[in-house]
């Protein structure tokens, strides 16, 4: 009996051997990929406390129509078509709702009282919402009085630029940014960095039919592109520009089957070539950048067990489906189960940032990548924060310059932000250089790296465990001259991420063993 245990104890250690050596990762700090962008942790609603959030965006469909003299805002599709004063009163609780730019003033001045840059919306349609008396009717469709005229510019304006003229029964948005900028100062003097060109117009006919009932045209969009980035980059020019604010990969590939698709696309191929083709000519034609960063939004189409992943199941099949879906940002061996697969790509990986970066690269260099809307669902489940966490790493590694999450505050997303921006509640983030990180088995961890450029001596590496039942002994080689480790993370047992264990790294190695389903970060020095 004694020697039947014996021989089962060596063959489970054995098995045990070859398990931590399938999960020995490698760091090489000393091989830098690229800076990590700051704003890549940002937010559209409200973070919670502790997330140390950088950016928060004032962005979705309400910001189509909304007039900013007025703070009437169009809900479209989401809500009966409704005009009224929700997005001034109930999104964003404030009550001084009667006076003119209160949703962008009071917007504003709250993110930057959080420490926190400002990306702000400005609506590029024909018409804004005219008054607050509820559901507009399809025969009220624009023009009609339900709606006012829009416009980037004043034609034959003179004088100086007022706040606002409500006499003039149109909206200008010149009006709006010179307002901005002489309230909290140009961009590059703590302002708004960020203007987001209206928000996902290739579905303006389905969110909007009150107000842009027609198809929308590739030439259109790089008319009104044209008309407001100008308008914006010459009020202050230390401003970015964000656009097209591209809903989904229909728009990425056919901007919705616009009625020019078939036509630009046999000579660029999809309409993000078409678009930072004609951006480039822009360029050219201005004398300087019109647009800054492709402006997009992602909202996985990743399915499990017959649920998309971002309806937040929680099955182990959609929770598989949700840890691994963040790969289908950059791995080309990963192919996900999804219409966009099946149909678009024919079996390939969707690789979406690395497609991306060879358009920018062949159509007009330079151009940065922006996610100002991206989801995983299940935030209330540790797999949600995992997936968030897995993402931002992502973002850091591969070079995305801006990111805001949308999704409502939940536990486990403050998890994910927490990880990187204040692991030990007290500030303690992620560092500002991504470095190179060899890690033999994506399927089971999720592994990113980083130093930084204010901080010598110090090693991060977040360690995602993926397996739901499985533990992970992990060994990681982090080579130089560093001495100790301390951990912090959370799991499936609580969305506090709080301190996990700490020791001496011997030989250029540390080892611990990571609970399935949970999240790591690890400070070297």
């Amino acid at each position: 009996m004694k020697l039947r245990r014996f021989f089962a104890a060596v063959i489970l250690s054995a098995a045990a051997s070859a398990h931590a050596a399938d999960l020995a990762v490698a760091v090489h700090a000393d091989k830098v990929l690229g800076p990590i962008s700051p704003y890549i942790y940002g937010v559209n609603q409200n973070p919670g406390d502790g997330a140390n959030a950088t950016l928060q965006r004032l962005g979705g469909n309400r910001l189509t129509g909304c007039n900013w003299e007025t703070n009437y805002s169009n809900a479209g599709n989401d809500w009966k078509h409704s005009s009224d004063l929700w997005l001034c009163t109930s999104a964003l609780g404030l009550t001084d709702c009667d006076q003119p730019g209160s949703i962008f003033r009071n917007f504003v001045q709250k993110a930057l009282d959080r420490k926190m840059d400002a990306l702000v919306t400005i609506p590029m349609v024909d018409y804004v919402t005219a008054d607050k008396n509820g559901p507009v009717e399809k025969e009220e469709t624009a023009p009609s009085k339900r709606w006012v005229e829009n416009h980037a510019t004043k034609k034959g304006r003179k004088g100086a630029i007022k706040f606002p003229d409500l006499d003039d029964k149109a909206v200008y948005e010149d009006e709006l940014v010179t307002y901005l900028t002489k309230t909290f100062g140009t961009a590059d003097k703590g302002g708004v960095k960020f203007y987001d060109l209206d928000n996902e117009p290739a579905i303006w006919p389905s969110t909007h039919p009150r107000i842009h009932p027609s198809p929308v045209r590739y030439d259109e969009m790089v008319r009104r592109t044209e008309e407001y980035a100008t308008m914006i980059t010459s009020i202050d020019p230390a401003a970015q520009v964000l656009g097209p604010v591209a809903y989904g990969w229909q728009e990425f590939i056919t901007n919705q089957n616009a009625p020019d698709s078939a036509e630009q696309n046999a000579k660029f191929g999809t309409y993000f070539d078409y678009y930072l083709d004609a951006m480039a000519q822009l360029e050219k034609k201005a004398g300087r950048r019109l647009l800054h960063v492709l402006d997009l939004h992602f909202y996985p189409e990743a399915q499990g067990g017959g649920k998309r992943i971002t309806e937040g199941a929680v099955t182990p099949e959609a929770v598989e489906a949700r840890l691994q879906a963040p790969r289908s940002l950059w791995d080309p061996t990963y192919v996900e189960d999804s219409w966009i697969t099946k149909y678009s790509t024919k079996g390939q990986a969707i690789r979406l940032l690395p497609w991306i970066k060879e358009m920018i690269a062949k159509r007009y260099p330079g151009t940065k990548i922006g996610l100002t809307e991206y989801d995983y669902g299940a935030g209330n489940h540790v797999s949600g924060g995992l997936a968030v966490a897995d993402v931002l790493g992502v973002y850091g590694r591969e070079g995305v310059y801006l990111a805001c999450l949308w999704s409502d505050w939940k536990p486990y997303i403050g998890s994910a932000f927490q990880l990187y921006r204040n692991y030990d509640g007290k500030g303690g983030a992620f560092g500002d250089t991504a470095v190179e990180v060899v890690n033999p088995d994506p399927v089971k961890l999720s592994v990113y790296a980083s130093t930084d450029t204010k901080k010598t001596g110090k090693l991060w590496v977040v360690v995602v465990n993926k397996s739901q039942k499985d533990s992970a002994p992990l060994s990681l080689t982090v080579g130089g001259n560093y001495t100790k480790w301390t951990a912090y993370g959370f799991g499936a047992d609580s969305a506090e991420v709080k301190k996990d264990g700490s020791g001496k790294v011997a030989k250029g190695a540390l080892s611990k063993r990571l609970l399935p389903l949970s999240a790591t970060v690890f400070v070297v020095e």
